[in-house]
């Protein structure tokens, strides 16, 4: 597929992976770096320019005029797919989970303003009606209805965004090609799976892929991950399920300091719904004894700082 046509305004490439310092590394013997891939774009950002990148791409191919996919009020994906299709010269639908807003525009989050503001045509859905957004009649009437459209999944996880994912993937091999570990936050599990299925294997030791679910009963996902990665992945990998802190968006008082003591320390801004938890399930793993002295971990920052406007 040529994809030469699609490319990012951007603000540097590779982005940087950074060193960390804590005195809990230092007290465990491990090096940590921190992907900064929050600094690719400051709308169409971190893992999301990698899983639209070639789903732009083959919408283009395709002919496609407009950009259809499917989202909650608070999500990173609806956010960057209306700010591409606009930059990109499609137009954009947004299938919301729901309908109680439909008519409430005086409650509806920074990220919809955002996404009616960059011309995406916002529909909402009852929460039972938005449970179909993966079955083949429903798909089958949405692409009868909007047959110009290229029909993006919930989080643009897909096949070609794990291709994009890929190349993310590689950056962080030729930046830190003696990495060991890396933690990446979990939404629909596109990059996570991504990440694994692309990882190169290392000849001198064993590497693990960790992915922080950070929505409440994400055992779920398990059967589309495997799906996705297949059976030839050549490192460890493992889902962690239990550092959710109540479910999807949800930010206790105990981490929105963790949160804050982080982005002083290193002044790094992290968003609350999928980095902070990311980070403080690491700083849980660590201090369980779990990474071995001498590990060197990479977590990946994969943005969505557009969720600090919601706090």
């Amino acid at each position: 597929m040529d994809s030469t046509k699609i490319t990012a305004p951007i603000a540097k490439i590779p982005t940087p992976l950074v060193r960390l310092y804590h005195p809990l590394f230092e007290w465990h013997g491990v090096n940590v770096w921190i992907k900064r891939d929050d600094l690719n774009h400051p709308v169409i950002q971190g893992n999301k320019w990698h899983k639209l990148k070639y789903n732009l791409a083959a919408a283009k191919q395709q002919q496609k005029t407009a950009l259809l996919t499917f989202g909650g009020a608070y999500s990173n994906h609806i956010a960057a797919t209306a700010y591409a299709a606009q930059l990109y010269g499609f137009e954009s639908i947004g299938f919301i989970r729901g309908d109680e807003l439909a008519q409430q525009t005086d409650k509806w989050s920074h990220t919809l303003k955002a996404a009616a503001e960059n011309g995406m045509q916002l529909h909402f859905l009852s929460r039972q009606n938005y449970r179909l957004k993966q079955s083949a009649d429903f798909l089958a009437k949405l692409a009868t209805d909007f047959p110009h459209a290229a029909i993006l999944p919930e989080g643009g996880s897909n096949e070609l965004a794990l291709q994009g994912v890929g190349e993310l993937m590689a950056e962080i091999e030729a930046q830190l090609p003696a990495w060991t570990h890396l933690y990446c936050a979990v939404g629909t599990g596109g990059t996570f799976s991504g990440l694994v299925k692309h990882a190169p294997q290392s000849h001198a030791t064993e590497r693990h892929i960790y992915g922080v679910a950070v929505l409440a009963n994400a055992t779920y996902l398990l059967p589309q991950i495997h799906e996705w990665i297949g059976p030839q992945a050549t490192v460890q990998w493992q889902l962690l399920d239990n550092h959710h802190a109540g479910g999807y968006g949800k930010l206790p008082a105990a981490l929105q300091q963790f949160k804050q003591e982080m982005e002083a320390r290193w002044q790094i801004p992290l968003d609350p719904v999928y980095n902070t938890k990311m980070l403080h399930a690491f700083f849980s793993e660590l201090q369980s004894g779990r990474l071995p002295a001498g590990a060197e971990v990479v977590l990946l920052h994969s943005g969505g700082l557009q969720g600090n406007s919601q706090l």
